[in-house]
């Protein structure tokens, strides 16, 4: 994998600032609506999910430029929501866990004369351990899954877990540096936040075209393809 090509690729477009600033644009629309209704921010997350999936198309089928324009938004809300799809779906059995667990949790937490902290060690410590092991879990299955779906044009193929599982362990050294490398794409992320709030609007998106370059690299090079001789974008 050409790890710095990840991290530099965006500013390869000559329209790079043009698009960050639109994604940009959206994040803090989102945001200022979000007093109004959390449907905004929502969204906002949606399409980026959807701009980082199709950065993902583009790197595994070698198409230029890698950064997509934002003129088709429908689409990309619909990418982001099969994005979400996949995420909720692997999360799945910890989300199931913990309302399996939250449960004893709030029943012993009210009844009489129970110790909140004894309840609390008891059911959450767990709870926080399996929780975590499945994060692991999910940061290296999800980048083959998300890249299933893309490769095949196909959601159903995000879920073939045995397949995906198997892919997965068969290249894990590729997925570990890939689940590293994207949780470090999230701090960049972060990092704006420290800019009066304000910069997170620029280093949020930046992570995640981060991300989907990542995610495609992956998958090539998981798969044994070079990749593709580069193609324009149809318009």
């Amino acid at each position: 994998m050409d790890i710095g090509k990840s991290f530099s690729f965006m500013f390869e477009d000559d329209r790079w600032i043009t698009k960050l600033l639109i994604a940009a644009a959206i994040l803090a629309v989102g945001w200022m609506l979000f007093w109004l209704a959390f449907i905004p921010v929502f969204l906002a997350f949606l399409l980026l999910a959807g701009y980082q999936v199709e950065i993902t198309r583009r790197v595994i089928r070698g198409v230029t430029p890698v950064l997509p324009e934002w003129d088709d938004w429908r689409r990309l809300l619909t990418e982001g929501v099969k994005f979400a799809v996949i995420g909720i779906v692997y999360a799945l059995p910890a989300i199931i866990v913990g309302i399996c667990l939250g449960i004893p949790i709030s029943l012993l937490g009210n009844k009489v004369g129970g110790d909140p902290n004894w309840i609390s060690c008891v059911f959450g410590c767990p709870l926080a351990c399996l929780s975590f092991l499945w994060a692991i879990v999910v940061a290296l299955l999800l980048p083959a899954a998300v890249a299933f779906y893309v490769a095949n044009d196909d959601l159903a193929a995000a879920f073939r877990f045995g397949a995906v599982v198997r892919f997965t362990r068969e290249n894990i050294t590729t997925y570990i540096i890939t689940a590293v490398l994207a949780w470090v794409a999230s701090l960049i992320g972060g990092l704006g936040s420290s800019v009066c709030l304000i910069g997170w609007l620029a280093t949020y998106p930046y992570s995640i075209m981060v991300t989907g370059h990542l995610y495609g690299q992956a998958y090539l090079e998981a798969s044994g393809q070079s990749v593709a001789p580069a193609l324009e974008a149809t318009p």
